[in-house]
């Protein structure tokens, strides 16, 4: 089974800082659908998380997840994190757009409850779209000697791979969504390609 998932937070996370510094991102939002290989639906959550801490403006902005919504609907991060946790272990791969910004979020939040993050498989959409989409390095990254494609955004893949505008993207679900179409189509892309070259 593929666990497809997507946080948000109240800001961005530091590999400066250790994982339960009081400085690293907090869960506001995490969505979790869970399917067979083939993309057919198992089970799937979406929570607001109530972070404990204010969330900035600049990253409600973003996500539109104020502080009054987190303190109304929002669950315990305690709470997130052991559906999360239910739900990888009963996954043989998860999946993420920039998976390992949301994979150090979890990281952050399991060192918050005392604990280190298990390992489990895991894909990034983002990685294995950026040579196929293979656009060309921001002058940000050329002034620092950066010569490799950017990486896209999750708009980016949609845009090239579908010619579709993401609609409601730092949604959870609305990302996810678009990611679990990213993946199945690279999933398409490769085995078309591995028939194409077998004898």
């Amino acid at each position: 089974m593929i666990l497809f998932f997507d946080t948000e937070t109240t800001g961005f996370y530091s590999n400066r800082l250790p994982f339960d510094h009081d400085d690293q991102p907090r869960l506001v939002q995490i969505a979790l659908p869970l399917t067979e290989d083939d993309g057919e639906p198992v089970a799937s959550a979406s929570l607001i998380v109530n972070p404990g801490v204010p969330i900035p403006e600049r990253a409600a902005q973003v996500h539109g997840i104020t502080n009054e919504r987190a303190e109304a609907m929002g669950v315990s991060e305690k709470t997130a994190l052991a559906l999360f946790t239910f739900m990888a272990d009963r996954s043989d791969l998860i999946v993420a757009h920039n998976i390992a910004f949301d994979i150090n979020v979890m990281a952050c939040a399991y060192a918050r409850s005392g604990h280190e993050a298990p390992e489990w498989a895991t894909f990034c959409t983002m990685d294995a779209a950026c040579p196929i989409i293979n656009l060309p390095p921001t002058d940000r990254m050329k002034a620092a000697g950066i010569n490799r494609p950017k990486s896209p955004r999750l708009e980016e893949c949609v845009r090239h791979f579908f010619d579709e505008d993401l609609e409601g993207a730092h949604d959870a679900i609305v990302d996810l969504n678009a990611c679990a179409r990213v993946f199945f189509h690279l999933k398409s892309l490769d085995q078309m390609q591995q028939e194409a070259t077998s004898p």
